[in-house]
């Protein structure tokens, strides 16, 4: 995975780091698809092949074309044809996307083509999966619990089998203790027993100013530093 700040790239460099799906989250509007986009253009520009599932309403075609002016590419289409793109409009799109991703690796391998999938992003992982739930109807919930967890078995045994790079981008959730808000990622304890590590992306006091909050690390610690967001990404 080649994040986009040379920070986290050293603090990654490593990727045996990593052993699992790292998540990145915040949020609405603090930038977790344009980080989602940056590494996946810095994979693909060294020729790997990237697979990207994006779940909003439209694909970011503008943000993927300021990112890749920012690169200052001769050929941006040699870049392109290196992402494959899929678009899911449901959360059982989303389902069937993700479980059919080892049969697009195995069928290249077949064809001969035999290229490997290097990285999977998948932007948004909870938001189709959160429109559905519902508060009255707890069979339901149970089912889209299951789902979701089947979706990422699935993204944990690709990364495990084929040493493919796993990033899912996250939304946040609220809930309310004694009085207390606490803060934590859409998906509760099926997304804490999934991932591996987590960057909490957040706004400061300056406008295009975010800290990045890098969670479960090896050694339990916690490490955090701030990053400029620009028209061309994370700095």
């Amino acid at each position: 995975m080649n994040f986009p700040t040379p920070k986290l790239s050293a603090l990654f460099k490593d990727s045996r780091m990593i052993n699992g799906i790292f998540s990145v989250y915040g949020d609405y509007g603090v930038g977790k698809t344009i980080f989602a986009l940056q590494t996946i253009i810095n994979t693909a520009k060294l020729g790997k092949t990237v697979a990207f599932v994006y779940s909003k309403k439209e694909i970011p075609s503008e943000k993927i074309n300021n990112l890749l002016e920012s690169h200052s590419l001769e050929k941006p289409s040699e870049v392109l044809k290196n992402i494959l793109t899929f678009k899911a409009d449901s959360f059982n799109d989303l389902r069937n996307i993700a479980l059919n991703l080892e049969f697009l690796i195995l069928n290249s391998k077949k064809a001969k083509n035999d290229y490997k999938i290097d990285l999977i992003v998948i932007d948004s992982i909870t938001d189709l999966y959160r429109i559905e739930l519902s508060k009255d109807k707890k069979e339901k919930n149970l089912n889209l619990n299951y789902q979701l967890n089947l979706i990422l078995a699935s993204l944990q045994y690709i990364r495990e089998i084929y040493g493919t790079s796993i990033l899912i981008v996250n939304e946040t959730s609220q809930t309310s203790v004694n009085k207390q808000e606490f803060e934590f990622q859409s998906g509760g304890k099926v997304m804490d027993y999934w991932i591996a590590m987590s960057l909490k992306i957040s706004r400061t006091e300056k406008l295009n100013q975010r800290k990045f909050t890098i969670s479960k690390l090896p050694d339990g610690k916690q490490v955090e530093y701030t990053s400029i967001l620009t028209r061309g990404g994370f700095t």
